[in-house]
């Protein structure tokens, strides 16, 4: 019986003790190292983040602004070309309404030398080169060259083969006012050979008054196997 009541007693003091010490308060969760530094990072990052947002705003702004600065040059450029095209093309009306400056007279013109402008074809067959022994000959030049033409154009060809004779000089010339001659020179070597040897010229020379192409050749007259032409291609 004692131990009973005994027993009682210590279970109803428990009893109150409890009652009277109240609810017992919520446990707040302790931040942990682990999550400070995570935290940490985060804010790192978020800071970076708004870094790196700003330097790509920043970076469209400068390319934009390039981008118009190129398309300024650009526009700037295509206008200088149209006004250089402009210019050109009046340059060029005026150059080819002028008219063209008469060739002076005593004065040999060779083809490199004379300018480029358009000139009439023709084919006028003058006959060949004289033989040698300083023969000299005057050929007419045909009537389809007009006498208002300042200049023609001779082609003059000469070829060897077996033949002796040694060597040539041929000229083609025209006579200026007085004794001066315009004229422009071929060589030739006749020699025993078993292949053939060419030389040719194309050379604009002065219109003739007297409408002649002095032909000579100077040399001993070939024998044997040889040929040659004078014809006049052009003319303006």
């Amino acid at each position: 019986m004692k131990l009973t009541r005994v027993w009682m007693g210590l279970v109803l003091g428990v009893a109150l003790l409890s009652g009277y010490a109240g609810p017992a308060p919520p446990v707040k969760p302790v931040a942990t190292p682990d999550h400070a530094v995570l935290m940490a990072r985060l804010d790192d990052l978020d800071a970076r983040l708004d870094d790196l947002e700003r330097a790509v705003a920043a970076e469209r702004v400068e390319r934009r602004a390039r981008a118009t600065a190129s398309e300024r040059a650009v526009a700037a450029l295509k206008r200088e070309l149209k006004e250089a095209k402009v210019v050109v093309a009046s340059l060029r009306r005026k150059v080819e309404a002028a008219p063209l400056p008469p060739a002076p007279r005593g004065v040999a013109t060779a083809s490199r030398d004379a300018p480029n402008v358009t000139y009439n074809p023709v084919d006028a067959v003058l006959g060949e080169l004289p033989g040698g022994n300083g023969e000299r000959t005057a050929r007419p030049i045909p009537a389809a060259i007009p006498s208002t033409a300042r200049e023609i154009l001779v082609y003059a060809q000469v070829a060897t083969g077996y033949v002796k004779g040694g060597p040539h000089r041929f000229r083609i010339a025209t006579r200026l006012d007085g004794d001066r001659e315009a004229a422009f020179y071929l060589y030739a070597v006749g020699q025993p050979q078993q292949s053939w040897a060419y030389n040719s010229d194309n050379v604009w020379l002065p219109m003739p008054k007297n409408r002649e192409l002095i032909l000579q050749a100077d040399g001993e007259p070939f024998f044997g196997d040889w040929n040659s032409e004078v014809r006049i291609v052009g003319y303006r």
